[in-house]
């Protein structure tokens, strides 16, 4: 019997545990664009994430004044790509630099 590999993509996606990377792609995909509509263009080009492991994502800013105006919105980062992937994906952010 055939399967397409639409039906066997999934699957083996997470057989073999590349969840987690897929996602962190997806938000660094649409990273900039997303906190440049939350905060505005000031806030672009100052974090990038690098890491998302057990529903903490870490992101690296420019300089600890970012990482703290950043820690500041968490909350809202955080809801706003929870609804993007309709699931709880990330519980914790934490920012360095």
């Amino acid at each position: 019997m055939w399967t397409t590999i639409k039906k066997l993509l999934p699957f083996s996606v997470k057989k073999l545990g590349l969840n987690q990377v897929l996602e962190l792609n997806e938000i660094c995909l649409g990273w900039e664009e997303m906190v440049q509509g939350l905060f505005g263009e000031n806030f672009k080009n100052r974090a990038k994430p690098i890491s998302l492991k057990n529903k903490i994502l870490i992101v690296d800013c420019l300089n600890s004044t970012w990482a703290s105006e950043f820690q500041l919105k968490q909350i809202k980062i955080i809801n706003y790509i929870n609804n993007i992937f309709k699931k709880e994906l990330i519980e914790k952010i934490k920012f360095i630099n």
